[in-house]
Protein backbone atom coordinates (compact mmCIF):
# COMPACT_ATOMS: atom_id res chain seq x y z
CA UNK A 1 0.00 0.00 0.00
CA UNK A 2 1.02 3.57 -0.64
CA UNK A 3 2.44 5.42 2.40
CA UNK A 4 1.61 8.68 0.59
CA UNK A 5 -2.01 7.75 -0.12
CA UNK A 6 -4.08 10.92 -0.50
CA UNK A 7 -6.94 9.33 1.43
CA UNK A 8 -4.79 9.31 4.58
CA UNK A 9 -4.07 12.66 6.33
CA UNK A 10 -0.38 13.58 6.41
CA UNK A 11 -0.15 13.32 10.20
CA UNK A 12 -1.43 9.71 10.13
CA UNK A 13 0.71 8.35 7.31
CA UNK A 14 3.24 5.63 8.01
CA UNK A 15 5.60 3.17 6.39
CA UNK A 16 3.99 0.44 8.48
CA UNK A 17 1.71 -1.53 6.15
CA UNK A 18 -0.55 -2.79 8.92
CA UNK A 19 -1.03 0.72 10.25
CA UNK A 20 -1.98 1.94 6.76
CA UNK A 21 -4.49 -0.89 6.46
CA UNK A 22 -6.04 -0.02 9.84
CA UNK A 23 -6.31 3.63 8.83
CA UNK A 24 -8.20 2.78 5.64
CA UNK A 25 -10.38 0.31 7.52
CA UNK A 26 -11.32 2.97 10.07
CA UNK A 27 -12.17 5.78 7.68
CA UNK A 28 -12.72 4.52 4.11
CA UNK A 29 -15.44 1.82 4.35
CA UNK A 30 -13.12 -1.05 3.50
CA UNK A 31 -15.66 -3.37 5.18
CA UNK A 32 -18.31 -2.48 2.65
CA UNK A 33 -15.92 -2.88 -0.26
CA UNK A 34 -14.74 -6.26 1.06
CA UNK A 35 -18.36 -7.43 1.27
CA UNK A 36 -18.88 -6.43 -2.36
CA UNK A 37 -15.68 -8.14 -3.52
CA UNK A 38 -16.53 -11.29 -1.57
CA UNK A 39 -19.90 -11.46 -3.32
CA UNK A 40 -19.11 -10.20 -6.82
CA UNK A 41 -15.35 -10.58 -7.15
CA UNK A 42 -13.00 -8.06 -8.74
CA UNK A 43 -14.15 -6.30 -11.88
CA UNK A 44 -11.84 -6.63 -14.90
CA UNK A 45 -12.15 -2.95 -15.77
CA UNK A 46 -10.85 -1.78 -12.39
CA UNK A 47 -7.15 -2.55 -12.38
CA UNK A 48 -4.76 -1.44 -9.69
CA UNK A 49 -2.22 1.15 -10.82
CA UNK A 50 1.25 0.33 -9.46
CA UNK A 51 4.78 1.68 -9.59
CA UNK A 52 7.94 -0.46 -9.19
CA UNK A 53 9.54 -0.21 -5.74
CA UNK A 54 12.64 -2.42 -5.71
CA UNK A 55 11.56 -6.05 -6.02
CA UNK A 56 7.97 -5.17 -5.16
CA UNK A 57 5.30 -2.72 -6.34
CA UNK A 58 3.53 0.14 -4.57
CA UNK A 59 -0.16 0.58 -5.34
CA UNK A 60 -0.88 4.19 -6.29
CA UNK A 61 -4.53 3.66 -7.26
CA UNK A 62 -6.66 0.97 -5.62
CA UNK A 63 -5.42 0.98 -2.03
CA UNK A 64 -8.93 0.38 -0.66
CA UNK A 65 -9.31 -2.67 -2.90
CA UNK A 66 -5.89 -3.93 -1.86
CA UNK A 67 -6.78 -3.48 1.82
CA UNK A 68 -10.04 -5.36 1.29
CA UNK A 69 -8.26 -8.22 -0.49
CA UNK A 70 -5.63 -8.46 2.26
CA UNK A 71 -8.35 -8.69 4.91
CA UNK A 72 -10.25 -11.35 2.96
CA UNK A 73 -7.06 -13.40 2.59
CA UNK A 74 -5.88 -12.78 6.17
CA UNK A 75 -8.76 -11.68 8.46
CA UNK A 76 -6.34 -11.66 11.42
CA UNK A 77 -4.91 -8.40 10.07
CA UNK A 78 -8.01 -6.59 11.40
CA UNK A 79 -7.43 -4.71 14.68
CA UNK A 80 -10.42 -5.97 16.72
CA UNK A 81 -11.89 -9.38 17.49
CA UNK A 82 -15.29 -8.45 16.05
CA UNK A 83 -13.68 -7.26 12.82
CA UNK A 84 -11.63 -10.45 12.54
CA UNK A 85 -14.87 -12.45 12.86
CA UNK A 86 -16.54 -10.25 10.27
CA UNK A 87 -13.78 -10.73 7.68
CA UNK A 88 -13.61 -14.46 8.40
CA UNK A 89 -17.31 -14.72 7.54
CA UNK A 90 -16.71 -12.81 4.29
CA UNK A 91 -13.62 -14.84 3.51
CA UNK A 92 -15.64 -18.06 3.72
CA UNK A 93 -17.93 -16.74 0.95
CA UNK A 94 -15.21 -15.33 -1.32
CA UNK A 95 -13.36 -17.01 -4.19
CA UNK A 96 -9.93 -16.58 -2.60
CA UNK A 97 -8.18 -18.41 -5.45
CA UNK A 98 -9.13 -15.54 -7.81
CA UNK A 99 -6.90 -13.21 -5.76
CA UNK A 100 -3.79 -15.26 -6.52
CA UNK A 101 -3.06 -13.11 -9.56
CA UNK A 102 -4.47 -9.62 -10.06
CA UNK A 103 -4.28 -7.55 -13.23
CA UNK A 104 -2.45 -4.26 -12.71
CA UNK A 105 -1.32 -1.30 -14.79
CA UNK A 106 2.38 -0.57 -14.24
CA UNK A 107 3.56 3.03 -14.58
CA UNK A 108 7.24 4.12 -14.44
CA UNK A 109 6.78 6.76 -11.73
CA UNK A 110 4.20 8.65 -9.64
CA UNK A 111 3.96 11.50 -12.10
CA UNK A 112 2.85 9.14 -14.86
CA UNK A 113 -0.01 7.91 -12.68
CA UNK A 114 -1.26 11.41 -11.82
CA UNK A 115 -3.55 11.86 -14.89
CA UNK A 116 -5.16 8.45 -14.30
CA UNK A 117 -5.78 9.11 -10.61
CA UNK A 118 -7.09 12.63 -11.25
CA UNK A 119 -9.50 11.41 -13.92
CA UNK A 120 -10.89 8.76 -11.58
CA UNK A 121 -11.29 10.93 -8.50
CA UNK A 122 -11.76 14.50 -9.68
CA UNK A 123 -13.26 14.28 -13.16
CA UNK A 124 -16.11 12.45 -14.85
CA UNK A 125 -14.37 9.29 -16.00
CA UNK A 126 -17.80 7.74 -16.67
CA UNK A 127 -21.11 9.49 -16.87
CA UNK A 128 -23.42 7.88 -14.36
CA UNK A 129 -26.61 6.38 -15.75
CA UNK A 130 -29.81 8.23 -15.03
CA UNK A 131 -32.44 6.41 -12.96
CA UNK A 132 -34.38 5.72 -16.16
CA UNK A 133 -31.34 4.23 -17.90
CA UNK A 134 -30.62 2.12 -14.85
CA UNK A 135 -34.22 0.86 -14.78
CA UNK A 136 -34.07 0.02 -18.51
CA UNK A 137 -30.92 -2.00 -17.92
CA UNK A 138 -32.70 -4.13 -15.30
CA UNK A 139 -35.73 -4.52 -17.57
CA UNK A 140 -33.51 -5.74 -20.41
CA UNK A 141 -32.03 -8.40 -18.13
CA UNK A 142 -35.56 -9.56 -17.27
CA UNK A 143 -36.37 -9.66 -21.00
CA UNK A 144 -33.38 -11.97 -21.47
CA UNK A 145 -35.03 -14.50 -19.17
CA UNK A 146 -33.68 -13.67 -15.72
CA UNK A 147 -35.94 -13.43 -12.69
CA UNK A 148 -35.76 -10.28 -10.51
CA UNK A 149 -34.19 -12.35 -7.72
CA UNK A 150 -31.48 -13.55 -10.13
CA UNK A 151 -30.75 -9.99 -11.27
CA UNK A 152 -30.48 -8.89 -7.66
CA UNK A 153 -28.15 -11.75 -6.79
CA UNK A 154 -25.87 -11.29 -9.81
CA UNK A 155 -25.58 -7.51 -9.44
CA UNK A 156 -25.35 -7.38 -5.65
CA UNK A 157 -28.45 -5.18 -5.38
CA UNK A 158 -31.41 -5.82 -3.11
CA UNK A 159 -34.44 -7.51 -4.64
CA UNK A 160 -36.57 -4.65 -3.30
CA UNK A 161 -34.60 -2.09 -5.33
CA UNK A 162 -34.82 -4.20 -8.49
CA UNK A 163 -38.60 -4.54 -8.11
CA UNK A 164 -38.98 -0.83 -7.45
CA UNK A 165 -37.04 0.06 -10.61
CA UNK A 166 -39.00 -2.46 -12.69
CA UNK A 167 -42.37 -1.15 -11.48
CA UNK A 168 -41.56 2.45 -12.26
CA UNK A 169 -39.94 1.58 -15.61
CA UNK A 170 -43.12 -0.26 -16.62
CA UNK A 171 -45.20 2.78 -15.69
CA UNK A 172 -42.89 4.93 -17.82
CA UNK A 173 -43.22 2.57 -20.80
CA UNK A 174 -47.00 2.74 -20.53
CA UNK A 175 -46.72 6.54 -20.49
CA UNK A 176 -44.83 6.38 -23.80
CA UNK A 177 -47.84 4.62 -25.36
CA UNK A 178 -50.17 7.51 -24.51
CA UNK A 179 -51.17 10.32 -26.86
CA UNK A 180 -49.03 13.14 -25.46
CA UNK A 181 -48.39 16.60 -26.83
CA UNK A 182 -45.11 16.85 -28.74
CA UNK A 183 -43.25 18.92 -26.14
CA UNK A 184 -44.42 16.65 -23.29
CA UNK A 185 -43.47 13.50 -25.20
CA UNK A 186 -40.02 14.94 -25.81
CA UNK A 187 -39.55 15.46 -22.06
CA UNK A 188 -40.87 12.00 -21.22
CA UNK A 189 -38.54 10.38 -23.79
CA UNK A 190 -35.53 12.28 -22.42
CA UNK A 191 -33.04 9.85 -20.79
CA UNK A 192 -32.87 12.27 -17.85
CA UNK A 193 -36.61 11.93 -17.18
CA UNK A 194 -36.98 12.14 -13.35
CA UNK A 195 -38.00 8.53 -12.76
CA UNK A 196 -37.54 8.84 -9.00
CA UNK A 197 -40.26 11.50 -8.89
CA UNK A 198 -42.63 9.17 -10.75
CA UNK A 199 -41.63 6.46 -8.28
CA UNK A 200 -43.10 8.54 -5.46
CA UNK A 201 -46.58 8.02 -6.89
CA UNK A 202 -46.08 4.25 -6.64
CA UNK A 203 -44.64 4.39 -3.13
CA UNK A 204 -47.38 6.66 -1.78
CA UNK A 205 -50.73 5.12 -0.92
CA UNK A 206 -52.38 8.40 -1.94
CA UNK A 207 -50.42 8.44 -5.20
CA UNK A 208 -51.37 4.85 -6.03
CA UNK A 209 -55.03 5.56 -5.31
CA UNK A 210 -54.92 8.54 -7.68
CA UNK A 211 -53.40 6.41 -10.45
CA UNK A 212 -55.79 3.57 -9.69
CA UNK A 213 -53.17 0.88 -9.08
CA UNK A 214 -52.23 -1.57 -6.35
CA UNK A 215 -48.87 -3.25 -5.83
CA UNK A 216 -48.48 -6.80 -7.12
CA UNK A 217 -45.51 -9.14 -6.70
CA UNK A 218 -45.86 -10.73 -10.12
CA UNK A 219 -46.66 -7.76 -12.37
CA UNK A 220 -45.30 -4.93 -10.23
CA UNK A 221 -48.74 -3.35 -10.04
CA UNK A 222 -52.27 -4.02 -11.26
CA UNK A 223 -55.06 -1.64 -12.21
CA UNK A 224 -58.09 -1.16 -9.97
CA UNK A 225 -59.76 1.53 -12.05
CA UNK A 226 -61.00 1.85 -15.63
CA UNK A 227 -58.06 1.92 -18.07
CA UNK A 228 -59.30 5.21 -19.59
CA UNK A 229 -59.21 6.85 -16.17
CA UNK A 230 -55.72 5.44 -15.53
CA UNK A 231 -54.42 6.75 -18.85
CA UNK A 232 -55.84 10.21 -18.24
CA UNK A 233 -54.28 10.41 -14.78
CA UNK A 234 -50.93 9.01 -15.95
CA UNK A 235 -50.76 11.50 -18.81
CA UNK A 236 -51.27 14.35 -16.35
CA UNK A 237 -48.76 12.92 -13.89
CA UNK A 238 -45.90 12.40 -16.37
CA UNK A 239 -46.51 15.87 -17.78
CA UNK A 240 -46.26 17.43 -14.33
CA UNK A 241 -43.34 15.24 -13.23
CA UNK A 242 -41.15 16.85 -15.87
CA UNK A 243 -41.87 20.39 -14.60
CA UNK A 244 -39.62 22.21 -12.18
CA UNK A 245 -40.64 22.11 -8.52
CA UNK A 246 -42.79 18.97 -8.77
CA UNK A 247 -40.63 17.12 -6.24
CA UNK A 248 -41.34 19.73 -3.58
CA UNK A 249 -45.07 19.67 -4.32
CA UNK A 250 -45.37 15.96 -3.46
CA UNK A 251 -42.83 15.87 -0.66
CA UNK A 252 -45.39 14.46 1.79
CA UNK A 253 -48.94 13.14 1.86
CA UNK A 254 -50.39 16.61 2.42
CA UNK A 255 -48.57 17.75 -0.70
CA UNK A 256 -49.93 14.76 -2.63
CA UNK A 257 -53.50 15.55 -1.60
CA UNK A 258 -53.16 19.21 -2.59
CA UNK A 259 -51.63 18.28 -5.96
CA UNK A 260 -54.38 15.72 -6.66
CA UNK A 261 -57.12 18.19 -5.73
CA UNK A 262 -55.77 20.62 -8.31
CA UNK A 263 -55.13 17.97 -10.96
CA UNK A 264 -58.64 16.52 -10.70
CA UNK A 265 -60.12 19.84 -11.89
CA UNK A 266 -58.53 19.48 -15.33
CA UNK A 267 -58.85 15.74 -15.91
CA UNK A 268 -61.17 14.63 -18.73
CA UNK A 269 -64.38 12.83 -17.75
CA UNK A 270 -63.91 9.07 -18.03
CA UNK A 271 -65.34 5.91 -16.55
CA UNK A 272 -63.81 5.13 -13.18
CA UNK A 273 -65.00 1.65 -12.31
CA UNK A 274 -62.99 -1.16 -13.78
CA UNK A 275 -59.61 -2.87 -13.75
CA UNK A 276 -56.76 -3.56 -16.15
CA UNK A 277 -53.66 -5.62 -16.71
CA UNK A 278 -50.66 -3.27 -17.06
CA UNK A 279 -48.91 -5.70 -19.39
CA UNK A 280 -51.73 -5.22 -21.91
CA UNK A 281 -50.97 -1.48 -22.00
CA UNK A 282 -47.20 -1.74 -22.37
CA UNK A 283 -45.72 -1.05 -25.79
CA UNK A 284 -42.13 -2.21 -26.24
CA UNK A 285 -39.92 -0.09 -28.50
CA UNK A 286 -39.26 -3.01 -30.81
CA UNK A 287 -43.00 -3.51 -31.28
CA UNK A 288 -43.79 0.14 -31.95
CA UNK A 289 -42.25 0.13 -35.44
CA UNK A 290 -44.45 -2.78 -36.49
CA UNK A 291 -47.72 -1.41 -35.10
CA UNK A 292 -48.45 0.45 -38.34
CA UNK A 293 -49.01 -2.85 -40.13
CA UNK A 294 -52.49 -4.24 -39.68
CA UNK A 295 -51.19 -7.68 -40.52
CA UNK A 296 -48.59 -7.67 -37.78
CA UNK A 297 -48.27 -11.09 -36.22
CA UNK A 298 -47.50 -11.50 -32.57
CA UNK A 299 -44.08 -13.00 -31.99
CA UNK A 300 -44.48 -15.88 -29.57
CA UNK A 301 -42.38 -15.50 -26.50
CA UNK A 302 -41.67 -18.28 -24.05
CA UNK A 303 -43.53 -17.61 -20.85
CA UNK A 304 -41.08 -17.30 -17.97
CA UNK A 305 -41.59 -19.42 -14.91
CA UNK A 306 -42.70 -16.99 -12.25
CA UNK A 307 -42.34 -18.11 -8.65
CA UNK A 308 -45.37 -17.66 -6.43
CA UNK A 309 -45.14 -14.59 -4.20
CA UNK A 310 -44.40 -15.11 -0.54
CA UNK A 311 -47.47 -15.38 1.70
CA UNK A 312 -45.67 -13.28 4.31
CA UNK A 313 -44.22 -9.80 3.93
CA UNK A 314 -40.77 -11.45 3.87
CA UNK A 315 -39.85 -12.21 0.23
CA UNK A 316 -38.99 -15.75 -0.79
CA UNK A 317 -35.27 -16.44 -0.45
CA UNK A 318 -34.66 -13.73 2.15
CA UNK A 319 -32.82 -15.23 5.12
CA UNK A 320 -31.87 -14.05 8.59
CA UNK A 321 -28.49 -15.20 9.88
CA UNK A 322 -28.46 -13.07 13.02
CA UNK A 323 -26.85 -14.73 16.03
CA UNK A 324 -29.08 -12.73 18.38
CA UNK A 325 -31.73 -15.15 19.65
CA UNK A 326 -34.49 -12.56 19.96
CA UNK A 327 -33.89 -11.17 16.48
CA UNK A 328 -34.06 -14.66 14.96
CA UNK A 329 -37.24 -15.43 16.90
CA UNK A 330 -38.97 -12.22 15.79
CA UNK A 331 -37.98 -12.84 12.17
CA UNK A 332 -39.36 -16.37 12.35
CA UNK A 333 -42.67 -15.13 13.78
CA UNK A 334 -42.96 -12.41 11.13
CA UNK A 335 -42.31 -14.93 8.37
CA UNK A 336 -45.11 -17.17 9.69
CA UNK A 337 -47.76 -14.43 9.33
CA UNK A 338 -49.94 -14.27 6.19
CA UNK A 339 -49.77 -10.62 5.23
CA UNK A 340 -53.11 -10.69 3.38
CA UNK A 341 -54.95 -11.94 6.48
CA UNK A 342 -52.82 -10.65 9.37
CA UNK A 343 -51.96 -7.09 8.36
CA UNK A 344 -52.03 -5.61 11.86
CA UNK A 345 -49.86 -8.36 13.34
CA UNK A 346 -47.48 -8.14 10.39
CA UNK A 347 -47.14 -4.38 10.81
CA UNK A 348 -46.40 -4.60 14.52
CA UNK A 349 -43.89 -7.46 14.15
CA UNK A 350 -42.09 -5.72 11.28
CA UNK A 351 -41.78 -2.57 13.40
CA UNK A 352 -40.40 -4.60 16.32
CA UNK A 353 -37.98 -6.49 14.06
CA UNK A 354 -36.45 -3.28 12.67
CA UNK A 355 -36.12 -1.76 16.16
CA UNK A 356 -34.53 -4.77 17.87
CA UNK A 357 -32.35 -5.81 14.94
CA UNK A 358 -30.93 -2.34 14.29
CA UNK A 359 -30.10 -1.77 17.96
CA UNK A 360 -28.45 -5.22 18.14
CA UNK A 361 -26.39 -4.35 15.06
CA UNK A 362 -25.34 -1.00 16.54
CA UNK A 363 -24.23 -2.74 19.76
CA UNK A 364 -22.33 -5.41 17.82
CA UNK A 365 -20.49 -2.70 15.87
CA UNK A 366 -19.51 -0.98 19.13
CA UNK A 367 -21.49 2.24 18.60
CA UNK A 368 -24.15 1.89 21.32
CA UNK A 369 -22.56 4.32 23.79
CA UNK A 370 -21.90 6.96 21.11
CA UNK A 371 -25.47 6.70 19.77
CA UNK A 372 -27.02 7.11 23.22
CA UNK A 373 -24.74 10.03 24.04
CA UNK A 374 -25.66 11.72 20.76
CA UNK A 375 -29.40 11.66 21.50
CA UNK A 376 -29.16 12.06 25.29
CA UNK A 377 -26.43 14.63 25.67
CA UNK A 378 -27.28 15.46 29.30
CA UNK A 379 -27.65 11.81 30.31
CA UNK A 380 -31.07 12.57 31.80
CA UNK A 381 -32.91 9.78 30.00
CA UNK A 382 -30.31 7.17 30.94
CA UNK A 383 -30.26 8.30 34.56
CA UNK A 384 -33.97 7.46 34.77
CA UNK A 385 -33.62 4.30 32.70
CA UNK A 386 -30.15 2.73 32.21
CA UNK A 387 -31.56 0.59 29.37
CA UNK A 388 -32.95 3.56 27.42
CA UNK A 389 -32.32 3.53 23.67
CA UNK A 390 -33.16 6.20 21.06
CA UNK A 391 -36.34 5.84 18.94
CA UNK A 392 -36.09 3.82 15.75
CA UNK A 393 -36.24 6.84 13.44
CA UNK A 394 -33.28 8.40 15.27
CA UNK A 395 -31.34 5.13 15.09
CA UNK A 396 -31.87 4.93 11.33
CA UNK A 397 -30.91 8.59 10.85
CA UNK A 398 -27.72 8.12 12.85
CA UNK A 399 -26.77 4.89 11.04
CA UNK A 400 -27.26 6.60 7.67
CA UNK A 401 -25.43 9.79 8.64
CA UNK A 402 -22.43 7.85 9.99
CA UNK A 403 -22.48 5.32 7.13
CA UNK A 404 -22.55 2.45 9.63
CA UNK A 405 -24.36 -0.06 7.40
CA UNK A 406 -21.30 -1.72 5.91
CA UNK A 407 -21.67 -3.04 2.39
CA UNK A 408 -24.80 -1.04 1.58
CA UNK A 409 -24.83 0.79 -1.74
CA UNK A 410 -25.71 4.47 -2.20
CA UNK A 411 -29.24 3.58 -3.32
CA UNK A 412 -29.66 1.55 -0.13
CA UNK A 413 -28.66 4.52 2.01
CA UNK A 414 -31.10 6.67 0.05
CA UNK A 415 -33.87 4.17 0.77
CA UNK A 416 -33.01 4.03 4.48
CA UNK A 417 -32.85 7.82 4.67
CA UNK A 418 -36.36 8.08 3.24
CA UNK A 419 -37.58 5.72 5.98
CA UNK A 420 -36.45 8.28 8.54
CA UNK A 421 -38.25 11.20 6.85
CA UNK A 422 -40.49 13.19 9.18
CA UNK A 423 -44.01 12.64 7.90
CA UNK A 424 -46.63 10.93 10.02
CA UNK A 425 -49.12 10.96 7.15
CA UNK A 426 -46.85 8.99 4.82
CA UNK A 427 -47.07 5.33 5.77
CA UNK A 428 -43.79 4.23 4.19
CA UNK A 429 -41.78 6.13 6.82
CA UNK A 430 -41.13 5.34 10.46
CA UNK A 431 -43.32 8.26 11.54
CA UNK A 432 -46.13 6.92 9.37
CA UNK A 433 -45.49 3.46 10.76
CA UNK A 434 -45.80 4.83 14.29
CA UNK A 435 -49.11 6.41 13.33
CA UNK A 436 -50.41 2.99 12.34
CA UNK A 437 -49.11 1.42 15.55
CA UNK A 438 -50.68 4.00 17.86
CA UNK A 439 -53.73 5.23 15.90
CA UNK A 440 -56.73 2.85 16.19
CA UNK A 441 -58.24 4.25 12.98
CA UNK A 442 -55.25 3.54 10.73
CA UNK A 443 -54.79 0.09 9.19
CA UNK A 444 -52.16 -0.63 6.51
CA UNK A 445 -52.99 -2.41 3.29
CA UNK A 446 -51.03 -5.43 2.11
CA UNK A 447 -49.47 -3.18 -0.53
CA UNK A 448 -48.41 -0.68 2.15
CA UNK A 449 -46.67 -3.39 4.15
CA UNK A 450 -44.87 -4.85 1.15
CA UNK A 451 -43.79 -1.36 0.06
CA UNK A 452 -42.48 -0.67 3.57
CA UNK A 453 -40.50 -3.92 3.52
CA UNK A 454 -39.03 -3.04 0.14
CA UNK A 455 -37.90 0.34 1.39
CA UNK A 456 -36.35 -1.23 4.50
CA UNK A 457 -34.90 -4.32 2.79
CA UNK A 458 -31.43 -2.89 1.92
CA UNK A 459 -30.98 -2.07 5.62
CA UNK A 460 -32.51 -5.36 6.79
CA UNK A 461 -30.12 -7.35 4.59
CA UNK A 462 -27.25 -5.81 6.55
CA UNK A 463 -28.58 -5.84 10.11
CA UNK A 464 -30.09 -9.35 9.91
CA UNK A 465 -26.91 -10.91 8.53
Amino acid sequence: MDPKNTRIPADRRSNNQRQLLHELLAHEDVKGLAASIAKLGLFANERLVVVPAGRRFTVLEGNRRLAAIKLLLSPELAPTTSQVKYFRSLSAKADLASFGKIDVAVVPDRLSAAPIIAALHTGDAKRRWSSLQQARFYHELIEQGLQPSEVADQLGISLAQIRSFLRTEKLHRIALSLELEADIRKRVEDPRFPLTTLERFIESQTGRKFLGIELDDEKGFVGVTHPDRFKAVLARVVSDVTTKGMTRKINDEAGFRKYIEEAEKDLPKTKKRGSFDPDALVVDNEDTEENSSETRHERPRPAPTIPKPSLSVVPRGFVCRSQVTKVSAIFKELKSLKVSEQRNSTGVMLRVLMDVALWSYIKKEGHAEAVCAHFDKTGKKRSHNPDWTPPLRDLISYAVEKRMLHGMAADGYKSARSLAAKDGNYFITIDGFNEFTHNPYVTPTEGDLRALWERAEPMLEIILN
